[in-house]
């Protein structure tokens, strides 16, 4: 399979998975990513606050997670401990890497060990941290990509997978090692109505794609002049608006 089949047989595998998905970014939905999510969370070790039904708010830690639902730790105060346990809805208020990870749930009964074991959440409301949302391209043939490492004469090429105001993310064959941080200058890249942007860029994430031989470079915008800076964005509204219009 060639390098641009293979890519898109992924992205349109990609697709079909964010369908399942709701359309506000700003929370999970999906039973699978819920899970995962709250595994991370525990893991992290953040203290978590349990907002009960009389508005008071307490401290705990999140130290179990299971298909039928989470532990939370035995709260150490008394009263608070006695109201957690005639309590039935809760809300549960958490912030990892300064981004709001929060949820609604019911207590269920105390764990033998001590805690409270509380249901599964239908949701998790954890915004986006990215400044500016992405915008998926279609036909990513048409959109070429080329660059050089800065102050070298190792060259990227591929194609533009989504774009945002602040940013592209693209698939390239490499001929050299690429890593967060390097300066792609000169770069161009190309628009569908064949309109070509020049502009140099910050590699923000890399993602190695082992199976099928290309890198994901997530990339900043780091020097683009006014005019073109006005073209992008013109091409990334009208990208919106298409894609919003389909069923």
């Amino acid at each position: 399979m060639s390098f641009l089949s293979s890519l898109k047989s992924i992205l349109s595998f990609e697709e079909e998975n964010r369908a399942f998905e709701a359309g506000n970014p700003n929370f999970i939905t999906q039973a699978s990513r819920i899970k995962h999510a709250l595994q991370i969370l525990m893991e992290s070790h953040v203290h978590i606050s349990i907002l009960l039904d009389d508005e008071s708010e307490h401290t705990t830690r999140l130290i179990g997670v299971s298909n039928n639902g989470l532990l939370l730790d035995q709260l150490n105060n008394r009263e608070a401990h006695n109201k957690m346990r005639s309590a039935k809805d809760i809300q549960v208020l958490a912030k990892r890497s300064a981004i709001p990870f929060n949820f609604n749930s019911r207590v269920l009964s105390l764990a033998k060990g001590g805690g409270y074991f509380i249901s599964m959440p239908e949701k998790i409301y954890h915004p986006q941290k990215r400044d500016f949302f992405r915008i998926p391209l279609e036909n990513i043939e048409k959109y070429k990509f080329s660059a050089s490492l800065q102050y070298s004469e190792n060259t990227l090429t591929g194609h533009i997978i989504d774009a945002s105001f602040g940013g592209i993310c693209v698939a390239v064959y490499a001929n050299c090692y690429v890593k967060k941080g390097d300066i792609l200058s000169p770069a161009s890249m190309v628009l569908k109505n064949g309109d070509k942007i020049i502009s140099d860029f910050t590699v923000c994430t890399v993602k190695k794609a082992h199976q099928d031989g290309f890198t994901r470079l997530g990339c900043q915008f780091l020097n683009i002049e006014p005019a073109e800076k006005k073209n992008l964005h013109k091409f990334i509204t009208e990208s919106s608006r298409e894609r919003a219009k389909k069923p």
